[in-house]
């Protein structure tokens, strides 16, 4: 009998046992981080051989006489939200991605996100509004849920989908499971973060959260959550990111007022600095504050 011990992260591993047998046992340990996580495994008879093994992130190579092919990934995440700034009464408009110096890396590796994710995607898929940060937080209560534990970059589509690179796909976190319940997180460059006021519901593998059919799906109601009409939405305005709308938001677009191109003082996403956006969106908006608990 062979063991092969692979070590996936510094908290996550598997130890896999080969016999003869068409499918091996497998041993899955690391406590309570992976007592939810999917695990799908196959091998196949074979000469030796190397083979490559990969979570999605960490690759390792081993020679064996079994080739093995295993895939994993803590949770499946499918999203709904919708931005104030370029909804329109439909939908969400598009017009960023037609900038030339829309970015094709994901942009919440500055203050105050210092996200180091390697998202990317060239082209930019059809539909995308803009970028937007997701956080997974595990949790007995909204009001305890103060703790990432999982973040990824992702696509927001004009239809409210948050979406991976290929700007269809549900979101994968390879190595995300839960002792609680998963509370979701969305920030976004110049609106105020939401996150869930309850755990996202697992089916068939999939964990969904809605926030737009009422106040009530964000943390905080209406506090943090902006009725748009036939959807509610986060609020345009904190150019600064700093969780609140206020009068330094107004300095941040008028440094470039006039101007077009991806800016933070472009609250209305059009790709335009001009007074709707200050008039319309952040005007309305002052004081208002984000919810999600720090």
């Amino acid at each position: 009998m062979k063991i092969l011990y692979i070590l996936l992260t510094s908290w996550l591993m598997i130890t896999v046992s080969f016999g003869q047998s068409v499918s091996p046992d497998v041993i899955a340990t690391s406590g309570d981080y992976f007592q939810n996580a999917n695990v799908s495994l196959s091998w196949t008879m074979g000469e030796l051989i190397t083979e490559t093994f990969s979570n999605g992130n960490i690759a390792l190579t081993q020679g064996f006489q079994q080739p093995l092919s295993i895939t994993i990934h803590g949770i499946d995440l499918d999203v709904l939200v919708y931005l104030e700034g370029p909804y329109n009464e439909t939908d969400m408009n598009t017009d960023l991605t037609g900038l030339n110096d829309f970015p094709t890396t994901q942009p919440y590796n500055l203050s105050p996100w210092n996200y180091t994710g390697t998202e990317n995607a060239s082209p930019i898929p059809p539909d995308v509004v803009d970028w937007v940060l997701v956080e997974l937080r595990d949790a007995v209560s909204p009001e305890t849920a103060t703790t990432s534990v999982a973040q990824q970059a992702a696509f927001l589509l004009k239809d409210g989908s948050v979406v991976g690179m290929d700007g269809s796909s549900v979101l994968q976190f390879p190595a995300a499971s839960f002792d609680y319940d998963i509370y979701v997180v969305v920030w976004h460059r110049n609106h105020l973060g939401v996150m869930s006021n309850s755990g996202a519901i697992g089916s068939g593998g999939v964990y969904s959260y809605n926030f737009s059919t009422g106040a009530g799906q964000a943390y905080g109601g209406a506090d943090g959550h902006k009725d748009l009409g036939a959807v509610y939405g986060m609020f345009a305005g904190d150019g600064n990111a700093n969780d609140i709308v206020e009068i330094t938001d107004k300095t941040v677009w008028a440094n470039l007022a006039g101007q077009s191109g991806y800016y933070a003082g472009d609250y209305n996403l059009d790709a335009q600095n001009n007074n709707q956006d200050k008039n319309d969106k952040w005007y309305p908006n002052i004081n208002e504050e984000s919810q999600v608990p720090e």
